[in-house]
């Protein structure tokens, strides 16, 4: 099994012909689910099924987050959603992610520039999540993530978001 990382075995050179790799991009890590889709980590972002027709690239910073559940060999991703939107979900079954949750882990967490979190009722809030890609100036984007129970058409919801992003985007240091 192709895993990744130096000192393991080495991406196929198809798989690696059929990324929609930027100019200096490069594999980091990779798995196979257990079809034999490949999920490729890149030092700029995750390449989903490259070579088939569900190929996807997303940027580290569209990342929410991933998850491990050794049970059922299951690898979560969660996208970053907009204001509203329900999160993305995709689920990947392969029998060891390795060096790829590993790259996950590390390449999302340093897209996180800032974040802030704001009360809205009691314990429920909202965090305001600001990111950028971890390999470039590029411009950060902005996601907000609700306590169970909030809904973001409720006016109190928004008018906090409000007062939360105005709040992050000041905490954001210039370049």
């Amino acid at each position: 099994m192709a895993r990744g990382r130096a000192g393991r075995l080495s991406l196929p050179r198809e798989v690696k012909q059929s990324l929609p790799l930027d100019s200096g991009e490069h594999p980091l890590a990779w798995a196979v689910d257990d079809d034999g889709r490949w999920y490729v980590g890149t030092d700029r972002a995750l390449h989903l099924q490259p070579g088939s027709p569900a190929q996807r690239k997303l940027g580290w910073e569209q990342i929410e987050r991933a998850d491990w559940h050794s049970e059922g060999r299951l690898l979560g991703l969660v996208e970053v959603a907009e204001w509203g939107e329900a999160e993305e979900r995709t689920t990947i079954t392969v029998a060891e992610p390795g060096a790829l949750l590993e790259l996950l882990r590390e390449r999302v967490t340093k897209s996180v520039v800032v974040t802030v979190y704001a009360p809205v009722r009691g314990r429920r809030g909202l965090s305001v999540v600001g990111r950028r890609s971890p390999v470039g100036d590029g411009p950060v984007t902005w996601s907000f993530v609700l306590a169970q129970g909030l809904r973001p058409d409720d006016d109190d919801v928004q008018q906090v978001s409000q007062r939360a992003l105005a709040r992050a985007e000041a905490e954001v240091p210039s370049r």
